[in-house]
């Protein structure tokens, strides 16, 4: 694990630091989320960010930055709350974010403000309803959204 790196970048960055399964964790605020990942990057050790993910947690989403290096990994997790779900992209410093933001945005309605994808879809068909919530979202209903896409 590499519990004194993050430790060092979390108070950099007033993050709190954990571990979560086989990966050392560092939890931020989401005005923070930015200068973490800068900072896990920039420390020279995990260079490559492998994936961005989410789960909707019920009133929050939680968003996950996955980087690695060898066997080593750090993940920087943030939460923003279901109603206002909006983050700073990563992008321009990670271009490797550009795509992962994109499919959280698809699939969980948060928006990466910054990312050039904002307003488009990666994953999603272009007839998927506006009025319906992103697919991986408690309260979707894929029932509902399928009527209301007219498959059904």
């Amino acid at each position: 694990m590499e519990t004194d790196r993050v430790s060092k970048i979390s108070a950099a960055v007033g993050g709190q630091a954990g571990t979560l399964r086989h990966s050392s964790l560092l939890t931020v605020a989401p005005e923070r989320v930015l200068e973490a990942c800068i900072l896990v990057v920039e420390d020279g050790q995990f260079y490559h960010l492998s994936t961005i993910t989410g789960l909707d947690e019920g009133e929050t989403i939680d968003v996950f930055y996955h980087f690695w290096k060898g066997n080593g990994f750090i993940t920087v997790k943030t939460s923003v709350p279901k109603a206002d779900p909006m983050l700073p992209s990563v992008s321009a410093s990670l271009p490797s974010a550009l795509f992962y933001e994109a499919e959280v945005m698809d699939m969980l309605g948060v928006v990466f403000e910054g990312n050039p994808m904002v307003g488009k879809k990666l994953l999603l068909p272009d007839a998927y309803p506006p009025q319906a919530p992103p697919p991986l979202r408690k309260e979707a209903d894929p029932e509902k959204i399928r009527k209301m896409m007219g498959l059904e």
